[in-house]
């Protein structure tokens, strides 16, 4: 029977086989990463595949010897493979000494009996025996994972490996034994029958093989689950894992408890139970809570949202109690799921309660000053602790104006205290109406001073803010004989602007601005001093501080280009042009006139700043010209096509003195310096 079989086309079916065995291993490395030994299993397959394929090139002279050669290693390859990747997998120590030696030796003599003294049947015995060894290796390697638990599948494994062994040393032995024994098969009997031998043992170690690693993935997996059940066990917190449907798949010992001391059955709410039809079912008894729940747990398990909370009472006959319930996707693959988690929040809802109660009991106690009727002090110092300590943690600018009326005693001497209070409240009307934002605070201080709490606000614009509120209360027009400096209620005002840090306190900030205060009121009245902590552009007074701005260049803003600082320079001039026509004339049409000629400068600027870095071969430059795009489209917006509608104050100083000079040329072109001052 054996003789009907043809040798090249057993060959070309285990080589089909070992493709076979090689995409089955390489599957279930996939599947499996963290099996090291599946690793070297698919290794020694690739061996055996890539000796098959190169197999069809023997007949090519020049590389025929190679080919032979390698043909007959990729086996011993193999099955070297093979026995390391089942040390790996059982974490036993490889017999590297051995390992080397054979696959040393084996190597000589394929290469003696291949280029030296060409011998087929030597070859075929070298290659057997070196098979037949780490066959052997394989077999001892595998044990049993528990002395008191027997593992069928690694006592099959070693006696395909013994038979695979025992086999492979007798067809070795067989060519030794042509030339003076007389054969018990005809040729090619012997070949015939290892090659069947090779295709039913390997197709059975490949099996057995799988089926070990997944025996181990499930163990993990088991002890996985075991360990997250403990895991769960030990929260306080009732927590479910549900499916789509809502269908609970696992409790912890809590969620469990709870169930038991609030008279619910366990089995209600346990393993297999739809928790979203409990839900659903207690929403119909009108329980409004349990609606909601239920349509938030809805919405997490469509995939609408990734989270659901909510806070519910659940009051017991003697103690009063609420929840915090959580429902969170959980992270897999496949179905969607979810993580229920109901946490106790009880003894902080009592305190939130407790201190709503005290809240109530200071209702009496108002925020707003009787007679102006914006804030007090009081509230203003809250504030301003508040926003001390939030800046602190933002890292933006705080700033704050504080504001006396001059000669205030001399008005009230002069027309009488109830002009006097009728003048305060006319000042304070002024001062909320000058605020730009719901944020900022005015307040009346004390006696006839005013502060005002601007935060997120820097320098800039809490001087256009302090300014609008001097020319505001100026064109009040209240008459005040008195006055030393006007024939008009007028107001000396200081304002400061910081960046808070941790050592910052609310006192130290009142102190610094009361100083600004008594500066201008020292410097003559009716002004503004101002001041500023971490600003990287310097802003002074012009006209003893009354009603203008000036930025002043400095010598730290220059880059070592004369094109480029000469027309750094001459935005500054022009941009104090604006500024001083801003506060004093302010008339839109010359505004609007003064904006266009700044912004024909800055564009001019822009065009010349971007040919000057191209031929310096700044890096940044397309970076740098997305912000000159950006700058012009940001004029674009603030020069409106409805001219009827005035430009605000602020936001010409938002654009021309921050985003211009402040943002973009002392910040951004700092940064291409380097270049001009490596030419120097």
């Amino acid at each position: 029977m054996l003789e009907n079989l043809d040798i090249r086309t057993l060959a070309v079916c285990y080589g089909i086989f070992c493709c076979t065995q090689f995409v089955a291993f390489f599957l279930q490395h996939k599947i499996s990463k963290q099996g090291e030994g599946l690793g070297w299993w698919t290794l020694g397959s690739g061996c055996t595949v890539f000796g098959f394929f190169l197999f069809f090139l023997r007949d090519i002279p020049t590389f025929h010897s190679f080919i032979v050669f390698i043909y007959n290693f990729t086996f011993i390859l193999c099955f070297s493979f093979i026995y390391i990747g089942c040390a790996k997998y059982n974490d036993s120590k490889i017999l590297k000494k051995y390992l080397y030696i054979t696959l040393s030796l084996a190597a000589f003599c394929l290469l003696y009996f291949t280029y030296v003294n060409s011998s087929i049947p030597l070859r075929r015995t070298i290659t057997s025996f070196a098979c037949a060894i780490f066959s052997i290796f394989s077999a001892t390697t595998l044990r049993q994972n528990s002395p008191n638990e027997r593992n069928i599948v690694i006592d099959f494994l070693k006696v395909i490996f013994i038979v695979d062994a025992f086999w492979l040393s007798a067809f070795a032995v067989i060519p030794l034994l042509t030339a003076s024994v007389p054969l018990l098969f005809e040729k090619p009997s012997p070949l015939i029958l290892s090659y069947l031998l090779l295709i039913t043992t390997s197709t059975l170690w490949t099996f057995g093989l799988i089926i070990l690693v997944n025996q181990k993935l499930s163990s993990q997996l088991q002890t996985s689950k075991l360990f997250l059940q403990s895991t769960l066990d030990g929260l306080s917190a009732s927590i479910a894992l549900i499916e789509e449907h809502g269908e609970i798949i696992l409790t912890n010992k809590a969620w469990r408890d709870f169930a038991s001391a609030n008279g619910v059955a366990p089995e209600r709410v346990s393993e297999g139970v739809n928790y979203l039809t409990t839900c659903e079912s207690n929403a119909t008894s009108c329980c409004s809570d349990a609606f909601l729940f239920s349509e938030g747990l809805k919405s997490v398990l469509s995939g609408a949202r990734s989270l659901f909370t909510m806070e519910y009472p659940c009051h017991s006959p003697g103690k009063r109690r609420w929840f915090l319930a959580r429902v969170t996707r959980f992270p897999c693959q496949g179905p969607t799921r979810a993580v229920i988690a109901h946490e106790d929040i009880t003894e902080r809802k009592l305190m939130e309660i407790a201190l709503e109660e005290s809240n109530k009991q200071l209702e009496a106690i108002t925020n707003e000053d009787g007679l102006t009727k914006i804030s007090n002090r009081r509230h203003f110092d809250k504030m301003l602790s508040y926003e001390c300590s939030r800046h602190s943690r933002s890292g933006t600018t705080l700033s704050i104006a504080m504001l006396d009326i001059d000669y205030f005693k001399y008005y009230n001497d002069t027309y009488g205290h109830v002009k006097g209070d009728e003048c305060l409240q006319r000042v304070a009307r002024a001062i909320a109406r000058s605020l730009n934002r719901p944020t900022d605070l005015a307040a009346r201080y004390g006696g006839e001073e005013f502060v005002c709490l601007m935060p997120d606000t820097n320098l800039l614009g809490a001087v256009g803010v302090a300014e609008n509120i001097r020319k505001t209360i100026a064109n009040l027009a209240i008459p005040h004989a008195g006055s030393e400096v006007s024939d008009t209620v007028t107001v000396s005002i200081g304002t400061l602007s910081l960046t808070c840090t941790k050592d910052t306190t609310p006192d130290s900030i009142i102190r610094k601005t009361d100083e600004l205060l008594y500066q201008a009121k020292h410097e003559g009245r009716n002004r503004i001093k101002f001041a500023s902590i971490d600003e990287t552009y310097r802003l002074d007074q012009a006209n003893g501080g009354i009603g203008t701005l000036k930025i002043l260049f400095s010598d730290t803003y220059t880059s070592g280009n004369s094109t480029i600082d000469t027309q750094h320079a001459q935005l500054i001039s022009l941009a104090n042009d604006l500024l001083q026509h801003t506060f004093t004339n302010n008339t839109p049409q010359e505004t609007q006139r003064l904006l266009v000629d700044i912004f024909v400068h800055v564009k001019k600027h822009f065009e010349d700043e971007e040919a000057i870095l191209h031929a310096n071969n700044y890096p940044e430059i397309d970076n740098h010209a997305a912000e000159h795009a950006r700058l012009v489209r940001q004029y674009s917006k603030l020069i409106q096509t409805d001219t009827s509608k005035d430009i605000q104050t602020i936001d010409i100083l938002q654009y021309i003195i921050h985003d211009i000079i402040m943002e973009h040329m002392i910040k951004e072109d700092s940064k291409y310096h380097y270049i001009f001052n490596d030419i120097h």
